[in-house]
């Protein structure tokens, strides 16, 4: 069973008040804190259950920083309406143990993965 009532309510009010200054943002990676979404709840097809309650929705790469300006700017440029940023993202993207792996959610990595995870994303340890 769906339980997501609390988010469209909120979703409905917010085109109701035409909140065009509010935006949502949804890290939409396609997981939750122990599986893949689509086996647990039924957030799909994400866009059209918000453009349904009537909101602007853009869907953007959520890992490419023009793409996120660019929406920002779309979004403020919206009257009327409330937007929401589907921002398709991988979890634990460039990070060879933790991409794609729900079992990392709300994990805290050891020293060693932690090193290992800032050098795969080009920091310094």
């Amino acid at each position: 069973e769906c339980n997501e009532g609390s988010v469209w309510e909120a979703a409905q009010a917010a085109v109701n008040f035409q909140l065009n200054n509010l935006v949502a943002i949804v890290d939409h990676n396609h997981m939750q804190s122990l599986d893949f979404c689509d086996r647990t709840l039924c957030s799909s097809p994400m866009a059209e259950k918000w453009k349904g309650f009537g909101w602007n929705v853009l869907t953007i790469d959520g890992h490419d920083i023009q793409q996120i300006d660019a929406a920002f700017d779309q979004a403020e440029a919206t009257k009327g309406v409330p937007t929401v940023i589907i921002a398709e993202t991988v979890k634990g993207k460039g990070v060879s143990f933790m991409e794609d792996q729900a079992g990392w959610h709300g994990k805290a990595p050891g020293e060693e993965q932690a090193r290992q995870a800032v050098e795969e994303l080009g920091g310094e340890w």
